[in-house]
């Protein structure tokens, strides 16, 4: 085994072990923050509404809070690691289209939130990702309805999916 001089400086050393550290890295511009608020109304008449069968026309007013924490890479693209998260939340009213039928009044929430990071030197990826959305309405005639509904994966360092389920709770 050939030896190594010991003649360079421990200051050399630590910059030549940084720069070829660098350079073993994918080149990063800052880390991106993006945080969204909005608010909208939406209107459509193509759907049921909850336990129903009948079409309703649906008015929907609400906010969302969409953030984003991720890197770049070198061409400006957000690579892993990522965390983002987006929560929709608001009132909404559901008028039967024949005009038979309860007409509904009632609140939701609706949320989603992912963590991505790379792992074995970037060729796979693990996720998390967990989706989560709730609605309660009261009808003219009195009558309530619920949804509940929980959704969730794990894409483990090995890339399967070692966790996956999917909760659905509906009352009428």
């Amino acid at each position: 085994m050939p030896r190594v001089r010991a003649g360079i400086s421990f200051g050399l050393a630590a910059m030549v072990a940084m720069v070829v550290l660098a350079l073993m890295q994918p080149a990063y511009a800052a880390p991106v923050t993006f945080t969204e608020r909005d608010t909208f109304t939406e209107s459509f008449s193509d759907e049921s509404f909850l336990c129903q069968t009948e079409l309703y026309t649906v008015t929907v007013k609400g906010r969302s809070l969409t953030h984003l924490t991720a890197r770049t890479d070198a061409h400006g693209n957000i690579v892993p690691p990522l965390r983002f998260h987006d929560v929709v939340w608001g009132r909404v009213v559901a008028v039967p289209l024949d005009g038979t039928g309860p007409s509904y009044v009632g609140r939701f929430r609706s949320s989603d939130s992912e963590t991505i990071r790379r792992v074995r030197h970037g060729d796979v990826f693990a996720e998390t990702d967990t989706d989560q959305n709730k609605a309660a309405a009261r009808g003219s005639d009195g009558t309530h309805v619920t949804l509940y509904e929980h959704h969730h994966f794990t894409v483990n360092a090995n890339g399967d999916v070692s966790v996956e389920f999917g909760k659905v709770r509906a009352t009428c």
